[in-house]
């Protein structure tokens, strides 16, 4: 299965499986818990990575870079934006009470 070229990935193909289950695990988890929209869009783009080994295809492999790219820049803009409005509006229930 070892497929894609060592040079496209700085790690070995074992260790990159890991680690990108291991994101799904962990921003999935965090999801489940926090319900941030930015979460779910880590937990699904960074086992992606993953998907080179499947097609060896060099514009695929920039193709998934580039979803990637633009994955976490919307995970950035979520976490600035959406998901720091739920933030404020889970800590105003809280203070009005604390100051009754």
């Amino acid at each position: 299965m070892e497929t894609v070229d060592n040079a496209l990935f700085p790690i070995r193909m074992g260790m990159h499986i890991v680690l990108g289950l291991l994101a799904l695990l962990v921003f999935g988890l965090q999801f489940i818990r926090y319900r941030k929209s930015h979460h779910l869009v880590l937990a699904i783009a960074l086992p992606c990575t993953l998907l080179p080994y499947l097609w060896n295809n060099m514009s695929f492999f920039y193709g998934i870079g580039i979803a990637e790219f633009i994955a976490l820049i919307l995970s950035l803009v979520l976490s600035l934006t959406v998901d720091r409005n739920k933030n404020s509006e889970a800590k105003n229930p809280e203070q009005e009470e604390n100051a009754s």
